[in-house]
């Protein structure tokens, strides 16, 4: 039997998207009536089951059949949808999968199913006490101050989360859509990869006449017309001058486009020429050796059902360069189907059981954090923006970007105080203000009878200033008091262990910090929005009083960075050695100043990373502190070159 092939759309499934159905819960694979990716040979062609409906279990509902020996089609393996009917009457006919490869599947779905409990847990540490209790407590009106605080960065980002709004199966899901980042590994020098920084992208699909396609993915869009195949480019898209410009960078000359506001991007008139690929044909893995079959361990095997020697490299398609001239660009997204990233993130949601919720809207959005030195902060994901105050208060809204000849906003729709922010030329946001700003929070406290989880709310002010573009969430910021209490009396929130804050300073030495590297042309301050902490101990003694033992001759910064880099365990002993150790945080503001709350007058030391012309800069030297007001010029003279 020869299955269909997908339609263009449905083919070009990126490899993230492979490897994040690979780690899905096993309980939810073992509540399917079909084997899941274990493979079948059926007349000679490997085929598996990838994922099927869970929530309709009829024979007329749908699964994702892979099919690894079928041509690939630009790069990605050839997948197909089947009923469950058909693949009931299909499997029995086909040769069988080894016990040995049923045993590996059964134990890969166990430990999955560990990995999902855990998480679940995660978001509500205190499900299985609380459970329990249903019948005489009401969850949604406990206390904040009963549960249990966040045990560590990734718990705490997990159940921000879910208090904000966003989609359960999203936030339980955040090691294959994408995990937050937290204050620690941020601030650590070499802990993070020239991570993608904020901004404007686009998203969704758009399409014209003469087969004119462009979807656009997270790491750039796929581009294809005529009978070219789709192939990812890189882009940049412009705010600037009142218009909303596109670049895509196709040879042999770019592509200069224009987006506009009612959902359709144009370019200028006449027929355009460009460079792709399209497929030539196809190379077995098999090539050679007299095989026709191979096994999930990647064996080959003659018609005789013998294994052979030779090549077990997966197949391949071979594109060939084509050069084609295709008519004017006038797309649309309106029609244009379902993009790759939207197939990517629904099928992510489906499997692990939870709606799709509000889909990304086409055209112009926003990506990463953007934060103040008053701990407000703004965090685009694909469907909304997140609104936060400090690093636990968070509420999720529809927003969106308009370019007029005033300039480019972003318009935030949150029920009760709208926000726009404008864009600066310097990168930064401005709300246009710098009054109070209620964030309507919540706690994540229990579930209720129906396994939903329940919320107590947790109310922060922050004062409105401008944002700077940031790797992190605010470490602190709003209201102290009610910050600790939501987070509970365990020492983990922010004012905790003899932390000042703006809302309860420590003392009446205050340090402001300035910026003295050389400005970059084209560049933003390399110290914008990044977060200042003032330590107790310098870097390397506190990471010692943390029990963690670097080896001689290796640099603190350096093994920090590898250790959290690999996710050992002496990266979470770092963390919490640094956070017991600071005595006041600030994040610098778009120009690259901060002002630390005051401490007691004495000794302290700065921890403080960036990197300017490519390297990595630490400033860790120790810092006099006398009553009033002090002062120090973080400049190429006192930096420290991480190596």
């Amino acid at each position: 039997m020869r299955h269909a092939r997908l339609s263009e759309d449905h083919k070009i499934i990126g490899l993230k998207l492979m490897l994040a159905i690979a780690a899905l819960p096993g309980a939810l694979a073992a509540a399917q009536d079909i084997k899941l990716n274990v493979n079948y040979v059926c007349n000679g062609e490997r085929v598996y089951v990838e994922s099927c409906n869970i929530r309709d279990l009829s024979d007329t509902s749908t699964c994702m059949v892979a099919h690894p020996d079928l041509p690939q089609h630009n790069g990605f393996m050839a997948y197909t949808n089947e009923t469950r009917g058909a693949l009931k009457k299909l499997l029995p006919t086909c040769t069988q999968p080894t016990a040995q490869e049923l045993a590996r599947e059964e134990a890969f779905k166990k430990k999955q199913q560990e990995i999902y409990d855990a998480n679940v847990a995660k978001a509500n540490p205190q499900a299985a006490a609380q459970n329990s209790q249903r019948a005489s407590t009401n969850q949604v009106g406990m206390n904040p101050s009963q549960v249990a605080p966040p045990k560590n960065a990734e718990e705490r980002a997990l159940r921000r989360c879910v208090s904000s709004g966003r989609l359960v199966a999203t936030c339980t899901g955040n090691g294959l859509l994408g995990a937050f980042t937290n204050m620690i590994s941020q601030v650590l020098p070499g802990a993070d990869k020239k991570p993608q920084q904020p901004g404007p992208n686009m998203a969704g699909v758009f399409q014209g006449a003469g087969h004119w396609r462009l979807d656009f993915i997270d790491d750039g869009v796929l581009v294809n017309c005529a009978d070219l195949s789709p192939n990812q480019e890189s882009y940049s898209l412009d705010l600037k001058g009142g218009h909303a410009t596109l670049t895509v960078d196709t040879t042999p000359r770019p592509l200069i486009l224009a987006v506009h506001g009612d959902g359709t991007i144009t370019g200028p008139p006449g027929p355009v020429t460009i460079n792709g690929v399209i497929a030539a044909g196809y190379v077995s893995g098999a090539a050679g050796t007299g095989a026709t079959q191979r096994d999930s361990a990647g064996n080959l095997y003659d018609a005789a059902g013998n294994r052979v020697a030779g090549n077990a490299n997966a197949g391949h398609t071979v594109f060939a360069p084509k050069r084609v001239t295709c008519p004017a660009i006038n797309l649309s997204s309106k029609g244009a189907g379902v993009g790759v990233q939207t197939m990517e993130t629904d099928l992510l949601k489906s499997v692990v059981g939870g709606d799709k919720g509000p889909p990304t809207p086409p055209g112009i959005r926003m990506h990463g954090i953007y934060a103040a030195s008053t701990g407000f902060s703004v965090q685009f994901i694909p469907e909304s923006v997140i609104l936060g105050c400090g690093p636990d208060a968070a509420r999720a809204y529809p927003y969106t970007v308009e370019v007029t000849g005033a300039g480019a906003v972003v318009k935030i729709a949150a029920t009760d105080h709208p926000l726009t922010l404008a864009f600066r030329p310097d990168g930064s946001l401005d709300p246009g203000g710098s009054g109070p700003y209620q964030v309507h929070g919540r706690i994540v406290t229990g579930q209720d009878d129906n396994d939903d989880f329940t919320f107590a709310p947790m109310e922060v002010t922050c004062s409105l200033a401008v944002l700077a573009p940031s790797q992190q969430l605010p470490s602190s910021g709003g209201n102290a008091a009610m910050m600790n209490a939501a987070l509970g009396a365990s020492g983990t929130g922010a004012g905790a262990g003899g932390l000042s804050t703006s809302a309860a300073p420590l003392g009446n030495a205050v340090l402001s910090v300035v910026p003295g590297l050389p400005a970059q042309a084209g560049a933003p301050n390399p110290l914008a929005g990044r977060p200042y902490v003032l330590l107790r101990s310098s870097y390397a003694d506190a990471i010692t009083k943390g029990g963690v033992t670097v080896p001689p001759g290796v640099s603190p910064y350096i093994y920090v960075g590898t250790a959290c880099g690999n996710r050992t365990p002496d990266c979470q002993k770092i963390m919490d050695a640094i956070k017991a150790d600071a005595a006041s945080s600030v994040r610098a503001d778009a120009n690259g100043r901060g002002t630390f709350p005051g401490v007691a007058p004495g000794v302290y030391y700065l921890m403080i990373s960036t990197v300017y012309n490519s390297k990595p800069l630490a400033w860790g030297q120790a810092v006099q502190l006398k009553p009033g007001a002090n002062s120090v010029t973080l400049d190429l003279s006192n930096a420290t070159p991480i190596k």
